[in-house]
C-alpha cells in the first residue's frame, strides 16, 4: 500500500500552474508571458492548458528546465534596505531584492507580498506558488507587524480610529492593534508598533495620514509567525531550516 505522503505526490499539472508555481510568472501573469516567451516539449509548442508530467524537459525560451512537480518546500527571510524595489526586473537606477539574494537551480524565487521602494524590513521568499499564495491571501487571515516612526501630534482618538477602521479608496482599513513605543523628549516623531491583516499598497502609510500624521520611518518586523532576526543585517538572507519549515506547515495547516 502506498503511503499518504506518496499519493499526494503530483505526476501531472497543467502547464499554466507550473509556471506559477515555479515563480516564472504570476497566475495573472500566465497569458502575457506565453505571449512572450515560448515553451515547448520535444520540439512541440505548449499552450496554458498543456499536460507536463514530473521529470518533463521543457525548454522556455532557449533555456532547458526539467520539471519537477514535488520539491521540497524552501523559505529564505530576506532583510530589504530602504532604496531598494520589489521586482525581478533589473534597472540602472534601482537595486532590485532578487539581485541580493542566491540564484536557484531549478525555478525562480517567488515573493511573498512586497514593500515599497522606502519601506526595509522583513520579505519572504519561496520556490512554492501555492504557499506564497497561501501566506498572502486575505482568507488566511496573517497578521503582518510594523515598527514605524510617525510625525505629527497623535491623540487618542485618532488611534481609536485606526483601530476601528477608516474608508480608503472605497475600502475598510485598520489597524488591529497598535503600541506605543516610550516617547522621548519633546519630538514631534514618536514610534509605534503596529499589526494589520492585509497588505494592501501603502495601506500603513495611508492609514496614518488619514489622521494628519505622516509615516517617515517604516520596518516591517513580522510577517505571521516569521519574525525578522535581530542579528540579520541589511540585504542579508538566511534560509529557513527544514525544523522551522515543517513548523511553518502545521502551523498554516499546508
Amino acid at each position: 500500500m502506498k503511503s499518504k505522503s506518496n499519493q499526494l505526490r503530483k505526476s501531472e499539472e497543467k502547464l499554466q500552474k507550473y509556471l506559477a508555481n515555479s515563480g516564472f510568472t504570476t497566475r495573472r501573469g500566465i497569458k502575457n508571458f506565453l505571449a512572450q516567451n515560448t515553451v515547448t516539449k520535444s520540439n512541440k509548442t505548449l499552450k496554458a492548458e498543456s499536460l507536463i508530467y514530473d521529470n518533463d524537459c521543457l525548454t522556455i525560451s532557449g533555456e532547458d528546465h526539467i520539471v519537477d512537480l514535488n520539491p521540497e518546500l524552501e523559505i529564505l527571510i530576506y532583510h530589504k534596505e530602504v532604496g531598494q524595489i520589489c521586482s525581478n526586473t533589473v534597472t540602472d537606477e534601482k537595486e532590485t531584492v532578487f539581485s541580493k539574494i542566491p540564484p536557484r537551480k531549478k525555478g525562480k524565487w517567488i515573493m511573498v507580498g512586497r514593500l515599497d521602494i522606502n519601506t526595509s524590513g522583513l520579505l519572504l521568499f519561496t520556490n512554492n506558488g501555492d504557499f506564497s499564495n497561501k501566506l498572502s491571501h486575505p482568507s488566511s487571515n496573517i497578521d503582518r507587524e510594523y515598527l514605524c516612526r510617525v510625525y505629527g501630534e497623535v491623540t487618542d482618538s485618532k488611534l481609536s480610529k485606526l483601530l476601528k477602521g477608516i474608508k480608503i479608496q472605497n475600502e475598510t482599513s485598520n489597524f488591529s492593534d497598535i503600541v506605543a513605543v516610550k516617547k522621548q523628549g519633546k519630538s514631534k516623531n514618536q514610534w509605534f508598533y503596529v499589526c494589520l491583516f492585509t497588505g494592501k499598497n501603502r495601506e500603513v502609510r495611508k492609514l496614518w495620514k488619514s489622521q494628519g500624521l505622516i509615516v517617515n520611518r517604516l520596518i516591517r518586523v513580522r510577517y505571521g509567525s516569521i519574525l525578522l532576526p535581530e542579528n540579520l543585517k541589511a540585504s542579508g538572507w538566511k534560509k529557513l531550516s527544514t525544523k522551522e519549515i515543517k513548523k511553518l506547515k502545521n502551523t498554516y495547516k499546508i
